[in-house]
């Protein structure tokens, strides 16, 4: 049985900076929170994710060998970090971001 929280936790780490608070919200759902700087002040808010995993993703995730997941962890970092560049580019203040990963693969 993959941890998803040990699979994603460290794509987030690298991502934020920061060490993130991961945990299950369901069995494909993930939750995660980090504290995002102000530009403007001393102030950091509380930024919080929900990443789900779509039956085909978590299906990819559990048929994969050792090698396979570290390639697919990879995957899921580009995907993230487009996702959460999309996002912060749109800037509408949101401090909760919803994310699906349907699969991950050369065209995630």
């Amino acid at each position: 049985m993959l941890d998803l929280v040990a699979f994603t936790k460290p794509v987030l780490d690298e991502i934020t900076g920061q060490d993130v608070r991961t945990w299950h919200s369901e069995s494909s759902v993930l939750g995660a929170n980090w504290q995002v700087p102000q530009f403007d002040s001393r102030i950091w808010h509380v930024r919080t994710l929900t990443i789900t995993f779509t039956h085909d993703a978590m299906n990819q995730l559990m048929h994969a060998d050792r090698q396979d997941l570290g390639q697919l962890q990879r995957m899921l970092d580009r995907f993230l970090r487009a996702q959460l560049g999309v996002h912060t580019q749109a800037d509408r203040g949101d401090r909760m971001l919803v994310i699906t990963v349907d699969h991950l693969g050369t065209d995630s």
